[in-house]
């Protein structure tokens, strides 16, 4: 959260003091104030909305920045791209076919 203020701040520091109109500075929330480690080290427990003390839902900005590496940049770990790659083509996160699925229900 405090890396998100810091950001908030220096861009809103940045558009006040530009007044050419060219609002962006170059620099984004993620990787250049948010680690793709960080995002992923959170194991979302929910601990950090319930200990708020002003009530902001740190996680849900977590989420969505996992979101949009993900959904927008295709950057995820080799285990997911796996899986998705699974559930894409067999409809399940494992590697059967839906033919082979019950096959281990005649041995």
């Amino acid at each position: 959260m405090m890396k998100t203020r810091d950001r908030s701040e220096e861009l809103g520091h940045f558009i006040r003091n530009n007044k050419e109109g060219n609002k962006e500075d170059g620099k984004s929330l993620l990787r250049d104030y948010i680690t793709e480690e960080e995002l992923r080290a959170c194991t979302s427990c929910n601990a950090c909305v319930q200990e708020c003390p002003v009530s902001i839902n740190p996680l849900d900005i977590i989420l969505q920045m996992r979101r949009h590496l993900v959904m927008e940049e295709s950057s995820a770990p080799q285990e997911w791209n796996m899986m998705f790659s699974n559930i894409e083509n067999n409809m399940a996160p494992r590697k059967f076919s839906p033919d082979d699925r019950d096959a281990w229900v005649q041995s």
